[in-house]
């Protein structure tokens, strides 16, 4: 038997934590403590780390036991990251009861790092200068951004001073040799990682004035002050400023010019505020600009979006490939195209000559070595601009132009790379009930940028544990647009981040600066999202406008269908052209589909909000009435498809449509339109059961219901249909109160209006009702007369269904045999028909036949097959049963590690989708496993939570063994004695669903 070969992992430090082993990369972690314990076990890769230790350092604030059990569940999910299947356990993540430390194998960039300076500080040489540049190369950003913990801030300066020490040793070295590129580029890096250092400073402008660029070493004199007094709020020191004068007044005529080249000077504008994150944008743009096969590259991006700022930093980057001829065009107040050659000659410092056009001389001047030229804000010039920009590239070969604009140029060879908003919170923090930690917000870009630039207002301000979670939402709603973001965190001086929360509901009036340095269109937001509104012909504004409707995106029909009308000519090619052109210009996004066969396009809720003014007033009505009857149109489209064979692909169309579904059922509640909105709701009950949404589900159907409605044949059909779907949805939650009501309402009106594919429907959920009080003879009752029905009307679907149920019920009496021969002939057409939602639940009922005739092996195949179907379709509380039914596999049999991993994964599912049943049943499997495991307080604990809530929802937990319980519970009793079991049972019993999901978490959190 082969022994598994251990990963060797590469844990990187510098700029944020990644381990990688191979092809593989690990940036993920489950909490930002267990980032930390990873980082800390990395760092002292040496040493054996008690875990008392650990929980000190990582959980100072927590209870002895409650650490523990935090380094436990760090452990446990670093080494599932660290040590995936097929590598031994233990062989990298070396635990024991006492100490946790790293296998001697596990390499770190810090440690190659100080390797490489250590071995440069007793070496001269070309070595040593390999060596520091090595170091220097490694050095990806500061140790461990984002982390506060005592013992990363002190590292965190430790390696920084190392760095720039290394740095400024590189640029004494080429200075000597007269290699002044190579020492500015140094001292320019150095100055990259640390910004405030006077003494790299003063390097910089000293190469520069040797270099003979004079000019350039006062420009950066000036550019170091504003730093200085930004940053420390006070000026150089007056030893720096005697060393600068010195070199200003001592330096020499520029160098005479090498033949073939000329030295120039960069002329990009010096930003007086940090760059955060665009990591990616900046990766791809730098490829493409030195690759010497891309020499028209467009930054494309929402007004505010920051793409000026990129280009800024992407030029920066690569200005050394250019040997720092770089040239930055601000374009952006200029009214003509034609004064864009002027302006370009300006940024070069050109004299204009009389003898030749402008032009000529500014190609001229550009063909002299290989050189970038920024055209920055070029989106109101598109049209004139692109024949200059065209005749530029033709006529200087060495020339590469980097734009930024609202839309591209569409010239032949152009490359364009969108600019996405920053990074934001994900929607999560909204939610979870656990307190948002600082330093994971620390770790997003758009908190970032908020918190810099309200430390620009107000310096005291901090991410706290006070306001972290009003500071998550308000940039999840801010969705990264660094304007936007900027414009608001301006407000730190006199609001607090709840207070900001409170008035974005009047974003529009909220979000203006009151900077005198920022150009009119960057005042405000309604200022950039005009500049580019006005620019729309009327047409294509009423279009616009109408798209506001739309929630979490929208497909080409559903813009035609609900926009179309904004043309004379509505016609499919006139809609793509439309949204096509928005897309240009920035205004809307466009998103390949999971499946690749179609775009989906959206508005940030900015832009959405903004369009939605748009709209006139007397225009609205109509336009969420077009909005909500299409959506009802779709759904019902949808609901045989969901209900027959054609699933995974309309599940996942249901899916993206769901925030334009919730939309709709608003605008019907708010506007009292009943028939629109339970036809729309009665129509989504088999999909929100397939994707479990089932509480939701239930609350818009009830609220539905409760509207004012006619009493047309048509009008009680729909609201039939929509009393079943609740009923349906209610039963599948174990939702126990009003559904009697429900479901004979339903029952009711399906037989007045005589319609017998509903009533058979009805009937169907009313037998699994029964069947699961345990009255299975009224059960079977339903269940002929349904069939009966569904055999008339010749539909397998609903046949297959009740041949199901029938099993059902034939499973909990234990009468195994019928069981399996109704759930054999009803996967028969569930498999005719292609219908995988249902194969998946025949499957599982299947697993659980031979599960209970102990045949384990065909057991464990049936469940397996039904939880990839399950995982295929994103059926969530499908697969939530399956799990808990493997899960009781793995404990029967003895494997209570796989079993355990079962539970852990489906009761969080359960508590997700509301499946408020099945959470039950996990508890009581939970309570055997702790039995089985001799953990009988928690065994008794969790088996009265199973019983007492069991009751209460009526639910029966046939055909499981009864004497099973038993023989844990005496177990239990004569293992802990009569007070301390009546103690472990009064205590689970008094427990409520939600104390018991708590009791189930910490149960399968493995230790």
């Amino acid at each position: 038997m082969a022994t598994a070969q251990p990963h060797i992992w590469r844990i990187e430090l510098f700029g944020g934590l990644r381990a990688r082993a191979g092809t593989q990369t690990v940036d993920r972690f489950q909490t930002q403590k267990t980032a930390a314990l990873l980082a800390y076990l990395a760092f002292y890769p040496q040493r054996r780390h008690l875990r008392e230790e650990l929980v000190d350092l990582l959980w100072p604030d927590a209870e002895s036991e409650a650490g523990r059990h935090r380094l436990s569940q760090a452990l446990v999910s670093l080494r599932a990251q660290l040590e995936p299947e097929g590598v031994a356990k233990n062989s990298i993540l070396r635990a024991d009861r006492q100490t946790v430390g790293l296998d001697p194998s596990v390499v770190t960039d810090v440690a190659e790092f100080e390797a490489a300076l250590l071995f440069a500080k007793n070496q001269a040489g070309a070595e040593a200068v390999e060596r520091l540049e090595r170091a220097v190369t490694l050095y990806q950003g500061d140790l461990l951004p984002g982390y506060y913990e005592d013992w990363i801030i002190t590292e965190r300066q430790r390696l920084l001073d190392m760095v720039t020490g290394a740095c400024r040793r590189l640029v004494q070295h080429y200075e000597q040799s007269h290699q002044f590129e190579r020492a500015l580029d140094y001292a320019r890096r150095g100055l990259e990682i640390d910004p405030i250092s006077e003494d790299l400073h003063v390097d910089l402008i000293r190469i520069l004035a040797a270099s003979g660029q004079r000019a350039a070493a006062q420009r950066h004199f000036r550019e170091m002050e504003r730093i200085l007094i930004k940053e420390l709020d006070e000026p150089p020191s007056p030893a720096t400023k005697a060393v600068v004068e010195q070199i200003l007044q001592n330096s020499a005529p520029p160098p005479s010019v090498r033949s073939g080249g000329r030295v120039r000077e960069t002329s990009l504008p010096s930003p007086l505020t940090r760059f955060f994150g665009r990591d990616a944008e900046i990766t791809q743009a730098q490829s493409l600009l030195t690759s010497g096969k891309v020499r028209l590259l467009t930054l494309t991006g929402i007004g505010g979006g920051g793409k000026t700022r990129l280009a800024v930093e992407i030029a920066g980057r690569v200005a050394a490939d250019f040997s720092s001829a770089v040239w930055f065009a601000p374009l952006a107040d200029l009214s003509d195209a034609r004064s864009i050659p002027g302006a370009i000659a300006e940024t070069l410092r050109l004299t204009p000559s009389a003898d030749a056009p402008v032009l000529d001389q500014v190609i001229a001047s550009l063909s002299a070595q290989p050189s970038l030229l920024v055209l920055d804000n070029l989106e109101h010039l598109v049209e004139a601009a692109a024949p200059i920009v065209r005749e530029m590239l033709s006529r200087a070969p060495s020339l590469t132009i980097l734009v930024t604009s609202r839309q591209r140029l569409g010239l032949e060879g152009e490359r364009e790379i969108s600019v996405p908003p920053l990074a934001s919170p994900i929607g999560s923090f909204k939610t979870t009930s656990m307190p948002v930690s600082p330093e994971r917000l620390m770790e997003i870009d758009s908190i970032q940028l908020f918190v810099d630039r309200a430390q620009a207002v107000r310096p005291a301000f901090r991410v706290t544990a006070q306001n972290a979670a009003a500071i998550a939402q308000l940039c999840e709603r801010l969705e990264g647009i660094p304007l936007v973001i900027e414009l608001c965190a301006a407000w730190a001086q006199t609001l607090t981040p709840a207070q900001m929360l409170t008035q974005l509901t009047r974003r529009f009036e909220l979000l203006v600066s009151r900077s005198v340095d920022i150009a009119p269109r960057h005042q405000s937001l309604r200022a950039a999202l005009d500049y580019s509104y006005v620019q729309l012909p009327p047409d294509l504004q009423r279009f616009f406008g109408r798209l506001s409707v739309f929630r979490g995106g929208w497909t080409l029909a559903a813009a035609a269908a609900v926009g179309g009308d904004s043309f004379a000519d509505t016609s499919a090619h006139v809609i793509l052209e439309a949204i096509t052109t928005l897309r240009e210009r920035s205004l809307i996004l466009a998103d390949e589909t999971e499946e690749g066969g179609a775009f989906r396009y959206r508005m940030l809720e900015t832009l959405r909000e903004f369009s939605a003014e748009q709209v006139p007033e007397d225009a609205r009505e109509d336009l969420h009435r077009a909005h909500a009857e299409y959506l009802m149109t779709l759904a019902e489209a949808a609901e045989p498809e969901i209900a027959g064979g054609d699933q995974a692909p309309w599940l996942m169309r249901m899916e993206a449509e769901h925030d334009n579904f919730r939309a709709a059922m608003h605008w019907a509640l708010d506007t009292q339109s009943a028939e629109i909105g339970l036809r729309l709701a009665g129509a989504l009950a088999y999909f929100w059961e397939a994707r479990g949404y089932l509480g939701e589900g239930q609350e818009w159907l009830e609220k539905l219901l409760a509207l004012p409605q006619g009493q047309t044949d048509a009008l009680r059909r729909v609201r039939a249909n929509a009393l079943t779907g609740r009923g349906y949805l209610m039963r599948n939650q174990g939702a126990s109160a009003g559904i009697d009501a429900v479901m004979e309402e339903a029952l009711r009106l399906w037989r007045e209006i005589g319609d017998d594919h509903g009533l058979a429907v009805t009937l169907q959920v009313l037998a699994t009702l029964a069947y699961s009080r345990e009255d299975c003879d009224l059960a079977r009752v339903y269940l002929e007369e349904g069939l009966g029905l569904s055999r008339k009307l010749d539909d397998p679907m609903l046949v297959a269904q009740a041949l199901m149920n029938l099993g059902n019920i034939a499973l909990e009496q234990a009468e195994f045999p019928e069981a399996w021969k109704f759930y054999s002939d009803s996967l028969e057409i569930f498999r005719a028909s292609k219908n995988r939602f249902r194969i998946a639940h025949v499957l599982n009922n299947m697993g659980l036949v031979s599960q209970y005739q102990k045949d384990y092996t065909k057991a464990y195949t049936l469940l397996q097959e039904s939880l990839a179907i399950c995982r295929e379709l994103s059926g969530r509380a499908a697969s939530a049963t399956t799990l808990l039914n493997l899960g009781t596999l793995h404990r029967i049999e003895g494997r209570f590690a796989a079993a355990r991993e079962m539970f852990s994964e489906s009761v969080m599912v359960a508590q997700e989708v509301g499946e408020r049943r099945l959470l039950v049943y996990i508890v009581k499997e939970l309570g055997h496993m702790a039995c089985a495991e001799q953990d009988y307080a928690a065994g008794v604990r969790l088996l009265a939570i199973s019983q007492t809530l069991g009751r209460a929802l009526a639910l029966s937990f046939k055909p499981s063994d009864p004497t099973e319980i038993e023989r844990d519970l005496d177990l239990a009793r004569t293992a802990l004695g009569d007070e301390a079991y009546e103690a472990a049972w009064n205590a689970g019993a008094r427990l409520t669903l939600t104390q018991a999901f708590d009791e189930a978490i910490k149960f399968t959190t493995p230790y």
